[in-house]
C-alpha cells in the first residue's frame, strides 16, 4: 500500500514533514540542479493542507508553496475564493464568516459550518456555480510531472450533478492527481491531524465525500489524529484554554466517528502519552509517531504477502457500520531469534499510545517488520490478551536492522461499566474529554457564537478586528448545539443537540456500551425541495443519520426479540452478524 500522506493544520503539517523527508538527496538545490526525483521512505507522497498562510510562509521552512511548483508544498485552499467576489461577500453579510480570514475563527465547527453552508444553502451554491462554472476554476495547480484530470472516465466532470463546494474540493483536487483515482501510484490516503487544533480537522469528511461519491467506497482512507494533551500550557502557538481544546477535539472525533462510509479506521494517538515519554519535547514526539508508523506506511512487502490495499481497508471495517477506533502499540527489538513473543509483551507493557483495555478489542491487525513469524504472532497476542487467532490479521515487511511491531487494536473499549474509573482506559480519557468540553460550554457560552472573542489583527489595516456571526449563523449554531429550543441554561443538554449527545456519550462509557458516539449531526440543515415536505424530516440530518436511524432500531426490534444484548459491546457485532 503506497499511500498518499496529507498532513492538515499546524500540528499536522509538522508531523507529515517527517514522512516526508527525501531519502534520496537531502539538498534542496542540488534536487533542482540534477532533476532528481523527490523520494520518500516507501514511496509516499504528500501534502500539506493549511489556513494559515503565515504560519505556511514565515514559520517553518520545510514545505515550499504548491502554486509554485515546491514539492513537498503547502496548499490554502481559502485562496480560491477571490477576495471581495461575490461569493466571498455573500457568505460574509449572510452567515458572518470571513472565508478570506484564514485562521481567523480557531474552533473546530468553523470549517465543518463553512462546507455546510456551501452544501445547503441555494443562494451560495448558485454563486458558486457561477464564479467555477460548476468545474473549471476549482481544478489543483499542475503537479510536476502529473497533470490534472478534469474529467471522468464517463465525460463528465467531476462537479457535474453538484454545485462546487470551492474550499473543500480544491483540497480533494490537489491531492486527486497523487492516488489511483487520478492516475497516480497511492492507493490509500493517511491523513494526520491534531485533535484539539483549529479547523483542521474540518477537511476530512468534505474529502471523504469526493472520494465516495466517485464511487470509490472501498478506497483506503485513514485519519492518523493527536489527541490534544491536558493542561493549560499546551497549544501555546494558539494560547487556547484546554476547555476549548477538549471541545475542539471532542467535536472533531465525533465528526469522523459518526460519518458512515466515511474513514476506514481513526488511529487515536494521546499526546499526553507522547509527552510524559518525551519529557515535553515536541519534536522527539513528532518523529516518534513517524517510526511507530514506519510498519504501516513503507514498503517491502514480504514475497508473496501483498494484499491489495482495498483488502486492508475492508479488513479495518469488516463488520461495522462506523468509522471505527484504532488504538497502535509499538515495540522494537534488537534482531534475535524468535523475538515474536517478547515484541508482544513489550508492545503491550511499554508501547500504548493511547489508553484502552486490549482485552476488550475486537479485531487487531498487527504490521510486522524484520524477520518474523505470522503464526507466532497470533499465537502470542491470543495467549497475552484472549483474542481469537482468526481476530488477528498479521502484514509482514522487510525491515533493516531491529525488528519492529505495530498492532492496531480496533475498539479495544467497553463492556465494563467501572473501566472510566480507571486511568489509562479509553473510557476514563474520552470521559475526561468530553466533561471537560461540556464545562467549558456551559462556563463559556458566549465564546460558541464569536461575542468578540475572536480577533486578531488585520496585517492589512493595522486594525483589530472581531467575528461577527449573523442572526441566521447565531440560530443554526444555538440550535446545533443546544437543541430546538435553543439554549436554556436550567435545561442545558437536557433535550437534543451536542451537548445532549456528548451527555448520552458519556453515559454509555460509563455503562461499557459501544459505540458510544451514534447520530451524526449538522450545523445546517439541506433545504427541502418541495414545500409540502417541510418539517417532515426536520430531525434527520441526511443519509448518514437515515443509516444510523434504520441501525438503531433494528438493534432494538433484535434486542426485544432476545436475539442480541439490549445494551454493551456485543450488540452491534450481533446485530451485523444476524444481518448477514
Amino acid at each position: 500500500m503506497k499511500l498518499c500522506v496529507v498532513g492538515i493544520g499546524g500540528a499536522g503539517g509538522k508531523v507529515t514533514m517527517e514522512f516526508m523527508e527525501n531519502e534520496d538527496l537531502d539538498s534542496r538545490l542540488a534536487a533542482s540542479i540534477t532533476k532528481a526525483e523527490y523520494i520518500t521512505p516507501g514511496m509516499i507522497k504528500g501534502i500539506w493542507l493549511e489556513a494559515d498562510k503565515n504560519d505556511a510562509k514565515n514559520l517553518q521552512h520545510f514545505f515550499g508553496d504548491f502554486n509554485k511548483g515546491a514539492y513537498p508544498g503547502f496548499f490554502i485552499p481559502h485562496d480560491v475564493i477571490e477576495d471581495g467576489s461575490d461569493l466571498h461577500v455573500c457568505v460574509r453579510e449572510r452567515y458572518g464568516y470571513d472565508v478570506k480570514k484564514q485562521g481567523f475563527v480557531r474552533d473546530a465547527q468553523y470549517l465543518k459550518a463553512i462546507y455546510e453552508i456551501f452544501d445547503t444553502d441555494s443562494q451560495i451554491q448558485e454563486l458558486a456555480a457561477k464564479e467555477f462554472s460548476l468545474n473549471g476554476n476549482l481544478e489543483g495547480p499542475e503537479q510536476s510531472g502529473q497533470k490534472t484530470e478534469k474529467t471522468e472516465p464517463n465525460g463528465h466532470s467531476s462537479f457535474s450533478k453538484q454545485a462546487p463546494n470551492p474550499i473543500f474540493d480544491c483540497a480533494w483536487n490537489v491531492i486527486r492527481p497523487y492516488t489511483t483515482l487520478g492516475g497516480g501510484d497511492c492507493d490509500g490516503i493517511l491523513f494526520i491531524v491534531s485533535f484539539g487544533g483549529g479547523t483542521g480537522t474540518g477537511f476530512i469528511n468534505p474529502i471523504i465525500n469526493n472520494i465516495r461519491n466517485e464511487g470509490k467506497s472501498d478506497y483506503p482512507v485513514f485519519v492518523l489524529g493527536i489527541l490534544t494533551e491536558t493542561g493549560s500550557f499546551a497549544d501555546r502557538a494558539q494560547n487556547s484554554k484546554e476547555g476549548r481544546r477538549d471541545l475542539a477535539a471532542i467535536s472533531a472525533i465525533y465528526d469522523l466517528l459518526t460519518k458512515s462510509n466515511g474513514a476506514n479506521g481513526v488511529i487515536l494517538v494521546d499526546n499526553q502519552i507522547l509527552l510524559e515519554l518525551f519529557e515535553s519535547d515536541y519534536t522527539a514526539a513528532n518523529k516518534f509517531i513517524y517510526k511507530m508508523m514506519r510498519p504501516m506506511v513503507l514498503g517491502r512487502n514480504y514475497p508473496g504477502e501483498t494484499p491489495p490495499s482495498q483488502a486492508i481497508a475492508h479488513n479495518f471495517t469488516q463488520g461495522l457500520l462506523r468509522p471505527p477506533i484504532f488504538v497502535p502499540l509499538y515495540a522494537t527489538l534488537t534482531r534475535c531469534k524468535n523475538p515474536e513473543e517478547e515484541l508482544i509483551r513489550k508492545a503491550l507493557a511499554e508501547g500504548r499510545l493511547f489508553g484502552c483495555t486490549p482485552e476488550d478489542a475486537d479485531f487487531a491487525v498487527v504490521f510486522c517488520r524484520g524477520f518474523i513469524d505470522s503464526d507466532k504472532i497470533r499465537q502470542a497476542l491470543s495467549a497475552q490478551i484472549g483474542i481469537d487467532e482468526d481476530k488477528i490479521w498479521v502484514l509482514r515487511k522487510m525491515g533493516e536492522v531491529d525488528d519492529e511491531i505495530l498492532i492496531m487494536l480496533r475498539n479495544p473499549y467497553g463492556g465494563d461499566a467501572q473501566a472510566y474509573t480507571r486511568q489509562r482506559t479509553l473510557e476514563n480519557r474520552f470521559c475526561e474529554v468530553i466533561s471537560k468540553a461540556l464545562q467549558y460550554m456551559d462556563e463559556n457560552v458566549e465564546d460558541l457564537f464569536y461575542e468578540g472573542k475572536d480577533s486578531r489583527k488585520n496585517p492589512d489595516s493595522g486594525k483589530e478586528e472581531s467575528v461577527k456571526l449573523t442572526e441566521r449563523a447565531k440560530q443554526a449554531l444555538d440550535k446545533f448545539y443546544f437543541g430546538k429550543n435553543g439554549l436554556t441554561r436550567d435545561n442545558l443538554g437536557k433535550t437534543d443537540g451536542f451537548v445532549n449527545e456528548l451527555q448520552e456519550a458519556e453515559r454509555r462509557l460509563q455503562n461499557g456500551e459501544k459505540p458510544f458516539f451514534l447520530s451524526p449531526m449538522r450545523i445546517y440543515q439541506r433545504e427541502e425541495k418541495e414545500s409540502g415536505d417541510k418539517g417532515k424530516f426536520d430531525n434527520i440530518r441526511g443519509k448518514d443519520e437515515i443509516s444510523i436511524i434504520i441501525d438503531k432500531r433494528v438493534r432494538e426490534i433484535l434486542a426485544e426479540q432476545g436475539l442480541i444484548p439490549k445494551t454493551g459491546q456485543d450488540s452491534v457485532r450481533s446485530a451485523a452478524k444476524i444481518l448477514e
